[in-house]
């Protein structure tokens, strides 16, 4: 009865794992040795441990408990298998949980930085998207003022012209004023 009391409030906390996964995982080290029935909360808070935490902590994790298989089964020896083979088995246990949760963090890794590098990829596009946009207006403003100096131009010289000629006949000085408010016109 106890057993399966201790094994229920092990499997009760492992609604903790994600708070504290190196805690929870040292906790049930010891646990395990007075409850069977904890031995799959102690796996699932191996496997936490391997997703959340840096390798240290797995590795050491995972060391402690395949050291302590051997001392478990001659503490608790299983009566349908060897000793051996029940140490092999939660050795190989213990590394394949650890193994699996690695490989899930590897995984979660990857995707976080594919992730970052699509949003920088997206933001350096809207970057450039933007100067190719601030570089043709620039273009446009140049060319207008262009337009409209060169407009400018032909406006002063041809009042510098009536001004050269004032004894120039009244059509001619009037023509002349018709190009320059002409010009002046399509400057504006």
């Amino acid at each position: 009865v106890s057993d399966q009391l201790i094994g229920a409030l092990s499997c009760a906390a492992v609604w903790l794992r994600r708070r504290w996964p190196v805690g929870l995982a040292v906790a049930l080290v010891p646990v395990g040795f007075v409850s069977v029935s904890s031995g799959g909360a102690a796996l699932v808070s191996l496997f936490t441990v391997a997703v959340h935490r840096p390798f240290r902590y797995t590795a050491w994790l995972t060391g402690v408990n395949m050291l302590l298989q051997p001392l478990f089964y001659w503490l608790r020896p299983d009566p349908a298998l060897p000793y051996l083979g029940a140490v092999l088995l939660g050795v190989l246990l213990a590394a394949t949980v650890a193994g699996w949760g690695m490989l899930a963090r590897s995984k979660r890794q990857l995707l976080l930085s594919l992730r970052d590098r699509a949003r920088r990829a997206e933001t350096e596009a809207r970057l450039r998207a933007e100067q190719a946009q601030r570089l043709a207006r620039e273009a446009i403003a140049r060319e207008m003022h262009d337009v409209l100096a060169h407009r400018l131009t032909l406006l002063s010289v041809h009042a510098g012209a009536l001004e050269f000629r004032p004894d120039a006949p009244r059509e001619e000085v009037a023509r002349a004023a018709g190009v320059i408010r002409e010009s002046a016109h399509e400057a504006l």
